[in-house]
């Protein structure tokens, strides 16, 4: 090992430059990895998530439009009639914060701030998600007043939100019971309340739904044989609005299914029945779909760092070959005294390894260096966009000294083929 630091230190500035290659590659490799991680931990939890219920939403939602797009709580209990239904449970979603038209939200990494809604007279479970682990506080549950809720700690740490503060949300007054603990997905960034609030909410912040729930109050006043002296399109204008009820309002419902039971026959159970009033995802297609993305995601971060390490690689083969060019004298008098083309070999195989794993050690520091102070900066905001693994940054370190490795074996191979007679006439 002395023998090899001797070598490398011989050409000092060449050395330096191919490890400086190695620590750009392996710098990029870290962060962007540390980034797929990321990554990879959110999908994984969305995809638990998706693929742990069938979820619904009403077939032709237009709401912009005033197309009714709705799952009325009749059409509800039709489903949980459906052959291997367990429980079904309504429920709408809208985002935390009203939009700005002077201050447009921008690209965040990871999903929105959203207000998830839960149905407290529902059995309802996802399969893969039955409870979320609390940091403080309490969920929201049955026993809940209507104006409590729990918030994810990326809202709290954005919002500056804490339990038994008294909060508004798009006008109303809220008191928060509990703070999620971190799951790396979607519910850091949630707040969960009854769905009796969220569905007003909801109505509030949609011109149409507004407009019908106040009307309905109006609507039934009016008698049937006033009703029948109107044109037909104001008629059916009051009928909507007659039979418009805030129960009814939910904008997708999800279902879980009974032990034993397989949920793709689940799916087409409802599929078959109700093929014209819901959209179906069946969680097999959904997780596939997600896989597909994610795959795409990974290929397109790791690719990129992978440039740059095909770049150091490279960088390590020349300066190998300029190595062995500089001392064939000495290969020639090694092996003339005993050294065997075995030991040659693995002489500069070890060397280009070593190269390839300083390279490593501080490209890998660099990188983790970078992408803790980043976290930190934002983390003040729960928006961290690095996750950094034990097992990667140990996965990071072989990868370099295997890197080295296979880029030295091609010259080492050159330098054991070397014939004595030929190395020695350099001298």
């Amino acid at each position: 090992m002395i023998e090899i630091f001797r070598n490398m230190w011989r050409r000092k500035f060449r050395t330096f430059l191919t490890i400086f290659g190695i620590v750009i590659g392996i710098f990029a490799f870290t962060v962007m990895g540390s980034m797929a991680l990321k990554l990879n931990k959110m999908i994984d939890g969305g995809k638990r998530f998706i693929t742990g219920q069938i979820t619904i939403s009403p077939r032709g939602a237009d709401y912009m439009s005033g197309t009714t797009g709705m799952l009325p709580v009749d059409l509800l209990n039709k489903i949980k009639n459906i052959d291997g239904v367990r429980a079904v449970e309504g429920g709408v979603s809208l985002s935390l914060d009203e939009p700005d038209p002077d201050n447009p939200t921008m690209v965040s990494f990871g999903p929105p701030k959203t207000i998830v809604s839960f149905d407290p007279d529902s059995n309802f479970k996802n399969k893969n998600w039955e409870t979320l682990d609390m940091r403080e506080g309490v969920m929201v549950n049955s026993e809940s007043a209507d104006n409590e809720i729990s918030i994810g700690v990326n809202v709290s740490l954005e919002k500056g939100w804490k339990v038994n503060d008294e909060v508004e949300i798009r006008g109303e007054k809220f008191k928060i019971v509990g703070i999620l603990e971190k799951t790396m997905t979607g519910p850091d960034e949630y707040v969960f309340m009854n769905i009796s609030k969220a569905r007003e909410l909801f109505v509030e912040n949609n011109p149409f739904l507004k407009s019908l729930k106040d009307k309905s109050e109006e609507a039934s006043k009016i008698s049937e044989r006033e009703l029948s002296m109107l044109p037909q399109a104001t008629r059916n204008q009051i009928l909507e609005a007659k039979t418009f009820k805030l129960e009814d309002v939910s904008t997708s419902a999800a279902i879980s299914w009974k032990d034993g039971e397989d949920p793709e026959k689940v799916v087409e159970r409802i599929k078959e029945q109700f093929k014209n009033e819901v959209v179906v995802l069946s969680p097999k297609k959904m997780g596939e779909e997600i896989d597909k993305a994610s795959a795409t995601m990974n290929a397109v971060i790791l690719g990129s760092a992978l440039l740059a390490l095909i770049v150091g690689l490279f960088s390590i083969i020349n300066t190998m070959v300029m190595s062995i060019s500089e001392r064939t004298k000495e290969i020639g008098i090694k092996k003339a005294i005993g050294a065997s083309p075995r030991s040659i070999a693995w002489e500069y195989t070890l060397e280009a390894g070593v190269i390839g794993l300083l390279g490593g050690v501080i490209g890998l520091g660099l990188g983790s260096l970078t992408a803790i102070l980043i976290n930190k900066k934002m983390a003040s905001s729960g928006a961290e966009i690095f996750l950094l693994e034990t097992n990667f940054m140990i996965g990071v370190i072989i990868f370099s000294f295997v890197i080295g490795i296979i880029a030295g074996i091609i010259p080492a191979v050159r330098a054991a083929k070397l014939k004595v007679v030929e190395a020695i006439r350099e001298l």
